[in-house]
């Protein structure tokens, strides 16, 4: 069971009488025509559009205080004006947030602040409590460094333009359009702009990371102090639980989104709805049009959007599959203030990824085009996903490596926990489920499961008597401490490899990998039998050249889950409080029963997968073998050093010669052919174990670097002990097959091996 336990430019009358009626009216004429937007309020920075020049009045009360810079849909800076003799600068600082962490700028520690421009002060007989700039150059050309690995595409000079401004209340928005240059092509681009007045900020929680959450400032990569980015949140009735809030999480659907998908991209949003309400809001969140104020804006902070990139009907866009939130934190205290959920899958990827997975066991998803309730589906799926991120939860693995197997085809558990325990990982659908066991196809497909619960309920809800965030930890460390004993609440973050199923993507999440890959592969056979079937009417075989390849990437993830076994770890993350390793190798039996298991279903293949009947419509030549460039990848993956070191690490410990029992099980399978009679060893599998050959002999060749042992360079090469295990191994293989050319009569074969012996001679003597 799911675990519930758990915010007319002002114009003072002393002016007015000042100026005289006439002359008032006028420059209030003067003032609306620079500005599109009528009646609008803005206790901010004001901007006029003169002439295609934007001049922009600073308030003094605003002067250094803390204003987000925004560019829409790329990002943002924390910024602040300052007057410098007669200059305004704008600059971007280090933030100093309330939990008492120091954010750099653009992550670097090293800058103290950043000037983003310096302008003069024009016009300051028509201020009287501000000074007026001309900050075009600032809109149309400014070369401004976003984010750490930002890189701004050069402005063509002449070619950009300001189409309007806005004044809003407590916001300042300049809309732009501009040409710009990248690798020698120019593209017009949309860049608008806005300043925005913060506001006083909320109570910050504290960043853990054994949580799912994006630190405040979620462009930095890797964070172990700070805040959470989470929304504002505050109970309308502080007696009631659950309770409305103040002012409710709140997105609109933007102008692109065809109607007919509206109802399905609200229902992922509202499927978080439940596991808000369990942490003591109901109603938190809302989805709605527009309202029609006239305020005709493309993007404001004031608004979180549901944005439509899909591409669809574009060639070239067919197979695009990058969805994406934009989200604007309050860097002081991480509040969200605003998240865009781009939705940018197109139909192609959304329905080719369903019908590899899926179409034994759905109906609707053995024909082109899928139906639009199918389609619908899909859509929100991504949608519950995206809307994660936009309340502040990031791409990790959460909770994987933990399902019961057995539940993965049992209708009631689908039901209430799904075939993953989190919207947020990359399961994706149901697999294994089997034709026989009529799961209905709505459980099939990813949804918000019982970790996100677990993960809105820590990051949400209210902890009464604290007054602080630091007082708040006994309250969220009990919640942490369910992980002890409900492994899908167990949160850990990929960083650069795998190391163990419980950070393996696009895979069924259990903890029987080798199981969940033998029904996967029986439903991947009924996906050959499909695939001529809807290639039927099309005018070429491009459709079922990209399903078929479609349909061995799934077989390569697959067998990845069941590599993943082998030098794995069960990861646990901890506190310096908590007890117990954070990393337990994986049982040695499980380990070998993984590697035996790839030996007959990775190295050697059915021919329905290798050889289907349609393979003639598709290719002329083996260059185009994608199976193979699999299973090279994955013999390459299975020689990995960092594998090979995790499995040195595990010999010193509980698994003894695990690495040198791992490689002789994959030397048995990979030469099974040599024991033969007759010996004949066919192509695909000629070409395995060549690759097999140079892959140790060029391990062994590596040169590491004795005179720097802290060079970077050395953490990718083998270490001597694994290099002693594969001179053994090569050892051992070069006596086969000198043994088996005294019995071979296949000639193909026998070159084979004089090859593969032509090699090893760099190594063995």
């Amino acid at each position: 069971m799911m675990a519930i336990d758990m915010h007319i430019k002002y114009w003072p009358m002393k002016v007015i009488k000042s100026m005289g009626a006439l002359p008032f009216l006028f420059s209030l004429f003067f003032e609306l025509a620079a500005c599109p937007v009528m009646g609008q309020a803005n206790n901010g920075i004001h901007a006029q559009l003169e002439n295609n020049r934007v001049f922009l009045e600073v308030p003094t009360e605003l002067l250094d205080e803390p204003l987000l810079f925004v560019r829409h849909g790329t990002g943002y800076q924390q910024v602040v004006w300052s007057k410098q003799q007669e200059h305004l600068i704008l600059k971007a600082p280090r933030v100093q947030s309330l939990v008492g962490t120091i954010i750099p700028v653009n992550q670097d520690y090293k800058i103290e602040e950043l000037i983003l421009g310096r302008f003069p002060i024009v016009g300051q007989d028509r201020l009287e409590d501000g000074y007026r700039i001309d900050a075009t150059q600032l809109f149309l050309s400014a070369e401004i460094k976003w984010y750490s690995n930002f890189v701004e595409e050069a402005a063509v000079p002449g070619a950009g333009f300001v189409e309007k401004v806005f004044n809003l209340e407590g916001e300042t928005i300049v809309q732009t359009r501009r040409t710009v240059v990248r690798n020698g092509n120019r593209k017009t681009i949309i860049a608008d702009f806005s300043f925005f007045r913060l506001p006083e900020p909320m109570r910050p929680r504290l960043f853990d990371p054994r949580m799912g959450y994006f630190v405040e400032d979620i462009k930095e990569g890797s964070h172990l102090s700070g805040s959470i980015s989470r929304w504002r949140l505050t109970r309308r009735d502080t007696t009631s639980y659950p309770s409305d809030p103040v002012k409710p999480i709140t997105f609109y659907f933007g102008p692109k989104i065809p109607d007919k998908w509206k109802p399905y991209i609200k229902a992922g949003i509202m499927e978080w709805l439940p596991a808000f309400e369990a942490a003591g809001f109901k109603n938190a969140i809302k989805v709605q049009e527009l309202p029609k104020d006239g305020t005709d804006t493309r993007h404001s902070m004031e608004r979180s959007m549901i944005l439509w990139e899909a591409y669809s009907g574009i060639r070239g866009a067919e197979d695009r599959a990058s969805s994406t939130v934009d989200t604007y934190v309050d860097f002081r205290s991480g509040e969200i203030l605003k998240a865009d959920i781009v939705l940018a899958s197109s139909y192609q990827s959304l329905s080719d990824n369903y019908f590899v997975r899926c179409s034994p066991l759905d109906g609707r998803a053995q024909h082109y085009p899928f139906p639009d309730d199918l389609l619908g589906e899909l859509i929100q799926s991504v949608t519950a996903h995206e809307a994660g991120h936009a309340f502040g939860l990031r791409d990790g693995n959460f909770g994987e490596f933990a399902y019961p197997f057995e539940k993965m085809r049992d209708v009631e558990w689908l039901a209430t926990m799904g075939h993953t325990p989190s919207a947020m990982t990359y399961a994706r659908h149901n697999f294994i489920a089997q034709p026989e066991d009529s799961i209905p196809p709505s459980l099939l497909i990813q949804k918000v499961g019982p970790m996100d619960f677990h993960q809105i309920l820590w990051g949400y809800m209210p902890i009464p008597g604290a007054n602080g965030p630091f007082e708040e930890l006994p309250e969220l460390e009990r919640l942490i401490a369910v992980q002890d004993t409900v492994l899908w609440y167990r949160f850990n973050l990929d960083r650069y490899k795998s190391i163990g199923p419980g950070n393996i993507n696009e895979v069924v999440d259990n903890k029987d990998p080798i199981r969940t890959a033998t029904l996967g592969l029986k439903n991947l056979e009924r996906v050959m039998e499909l695939l001529p079937h809807v290639d039927k009417g099309r005018e070429n075989t491009a459709h079922m050249e990209r399903l078929y390849e479609k349909s061995l990437e799934l077989w390569y993830n697959e067998m990845a889950f069941v590599q993943s076994i082998v030098g794995g770890y069960e990861i646990q993350l901890k506190s310096g409080q908590q007890r117990g390793a954070v990393y337990n190798a994986i049982d040695h039996d499980r380990q070998m029963q993984a590697m035996a298991f790839l030996g007959k279903h990775a190295f050697a293949v059915p021919n329905w997968l290798a050889a289907p009947e349609f393979t003639d419509r598709l290719y002329h030549t083996t260059n185009g073998d994608v199976l193979l460039e699999k299973q090279l990848t994955l013999l390459s993956e299975t020689l990995d050093p960092f594998r090979m070191k995790r499995l040195e690490q595990m010999e010193r410990n509980t698994h003894k010669g695990i690495s040198k029992q791992i490689l002789k099980q994959l030397r048995r399978d990979l030469f099974s052919e040599l024991i033969q009679n007759p010996l004949k060893i066919p192509e695909r599998r000629q070409k395995l174990q060549r690759a097999y050959i140079k892959l140790l002999v060029g391990a062994i060749l590596e040169e590491r670097r004795y005179d720097r042992p802290n060079a970077t360079e050395n953490t990718y090469l083998y270490s001597d002990f694994s290099k002693s295990i594969f001179l053994s191994e090569l050892d051992a293989i070069q006596k086969q097959f000198k043994k088996a050319l005294k019995k071979l009569r296949d000639g193909t074969t026998k070159a084979h091996i004089k090859l593969c012996l032509l090699e090893m001679e760099k190594v063995v003597q």
